[in-house]
């Protein structure tokens, strides 16, 4: 952990700090990501920073020497654990002596101490080893008896605000793990459209490789089968990846069109997911009652066995759960006929141009079923949303559709079968999606090659410039343990700058 050195004289009131952060915010929009500080409320509540921002007070540790709890317990900071990146606690693993006492646990950081049970952590068994309650405001109970309540008000170093002019937060808490890499003040010296030309470049080679990866898979399972199992992967996300893939694999699509009905293909994707609750001892919508009681009856009647899948829900949003999920698989394989392959063919030759293409291979699943409203068979969601969203359905076309087109036209035997125009369209469309929704490898990447970091907004025009980017992280700075000494780009930055 990074020492600080203070001046002890630097100190600051909360109302000259909140001064200094309005005139440094004055004029900038409102952006996720940034920092920001709440205005004086005329009913008289108290100035507040961001979450955000108290997160990064805590992770640079810019405390006062002598912490007191509300509990009158002292606190004194081993660690303060790990940054959680996704969903759950904000810290985990961090090391607190409480009264000389050493406790090792989760931290959450709010603004408010009502913002615990606001944002439904109660109920959350992800927050079950909190031991530390951060807040700027103390307007209530601790969550739980036993929990230690730290306010920020009163505990921070003096000359705290010295953080404001080193860090914008957008960069937390990735510019800690991730360092610059050598190359990154070449990338800082080349123009955006050099740059673009390069990520443009690894982005198509990323786009062929997965292309190849599909049929290898086509070759060994069926063309069917190879989407079928593809796509359920990328409907899994980060977390659930796994999971969708053995069931899949367990239930191939050759099964799925043996039953007689689409009732018995859900109860046996359900079942055999592990997902289908048992409605004599688990709850149940009374919406959905008689439909998991229809079935239950007739996985039972499949004789099928449940699979022991690593479901992660804890680190999962509602409305990316695996029933949700499961359930936008199977209407998708049903809009197909459960034929993916020819679906895919037939939408590519129809299709007169890369927009119609792509609007051709947007998903458009049914969008008056139950579980707009629900997250899985015993619990509802608010606002309702569809299956699946924007950024999703784009994921899956550059990630599946367009590369197993492209290489299933590329490798056609006959050129009445492979179309140059049918083959361009495919390309061109790749090349024109916009930018997908952001993720921790991209975010990386930022951060090892552009300084700043935000320098990225405006570099990645397209899905396939972002692909790139990822591309050049994962076979160089991930494929060689961030050893720059070993990196080709480097050792042809030393060339050039020797010859």
């Amino acid at each position: 952990m990074t020492t600080n050195n203070y001046d002890d004289n630097s100190g600051v009131s909360l109302r000259q700090a909140m001064t200094l952060l309005r005139r440094l915010t004055s004029g900038r929009p409102s952006n996720p990501g940034r920092w920001e500080v709440m205005e004086s409320h005329p009913a008289g509540q108290h100035s507040q920073f961001s979450e955000r921002f108290l997160q990064i007070l805590w992770n640079e540790r810019h405390l006062a020497p002598d912490l007191r709890c509300q509990d009158g317990r002292s606190l004194k900071v081993v660690s303060p654990g790990v940054w959680n990146v996704g969903r759950g606690p904000d810290f985990s693993q961090a090391a607190l002596l409480f009264d000389n006492r050493l406790t090792a646990g989760d931290v959450e950081i709010h603004r408010r101490t009502s913002d615990w049970n606001r944002h439904g952590h109660s109920q959350d068994e992800a927050y079950a080893n909190v031991i530390l309650h951060v807040v700027w405001d103390d307007d209530g109970p601790p969550p739980r008896p036993g929990m230690a309540t730290l306010v920020l008000q009163g505990n921070l170093h003096p000359a705290w605000q010295k953080l404001l002019w080193e860090m914008e937060d957008a960069c937390y808490p990735y510019c800690r793990q991730v360092p610059a890499g050598a190359c990154a003040l070449r990338w800082a010296l080349s123009d955006d459209a050099r740059l673009r030309e390069i990520l443009t470049a690894a982005g198509l080679a990323r786009f062929t490789a997965k292309g190849i990866r599909l049929a290898r898979l086509a070759a060994e399972h069926g063309v069917d089968q190879a989407l079928y199992e593809t796509v359920f992967e990328c409907l899994g996300y980060k977390n659930n990846r796994v999971p969708f893939r053995r069931l899949a694999e367990a239930v191939d699509l050759e099964t799925l069109r043996r039953l007689r009905d689409d009732d018995d293909r859900q109860a046996l994707l359900f079942g055999t997911a592990g997902l289908l609750p048992d409605p004599t001892c688990q709850p149940v919508l009374p919406a959905w009652l008689e439909t998991v009681r229809n079935f239950w009856d007739r996985w039972w009647a499949l004789g099928a066995t449940r699979l022991e899948l690593p479901w992660d829900r804890a680190m999962t949003r509602p409305y990316n759960s695996p029933c949700r999920r499961l359930a936008a698989g199977f209407a998708w394989l049903r809009q197909t006929d459960f034929a993916p392959a020819a679906w895919l063919r037939q939408r590519s030759r129809t299709a007169a141009s890369a927009k119609a293409l792509r609007q051709a291979l947007t998903l458009d699943l049914p969008d008056d079923s139950l579980w707009r409203t629900c997250r899985d068979f015993g619990h509802l969601i608010r606002p309702p949303a569809a299956l699946l969203g924007k950024s999703r359905c784009l994921d899956i076309m550059a990630n599946v559709f367009l590369p197993y087109l492209a290489a299933m036209l590329e490798l056609a035997p006959s050129s009445a079968e492979a179309s140059t125009a049918e083959a361009e369209r495919v390309r061109q469309t790749f090349l024109l999606l916009p930018p997908a929704q952001g993720n921790r490898l991209l975010t990386e990447a930022a951060h090892r090659f552009l300084t700043p970091p935000s320098r990225a907004r405006e570099l990645l025009k397209t899905c396939c410039q972002q692909q790139g980017l990822m591309d050049i992280y994962q076979n160089f700075c991930l494929a060689l343990d961030h050893n720059c000494e070993l990196c080709p780009f480097v050792s042809a930055e030393k060339n050039a700058a020797s010859d």
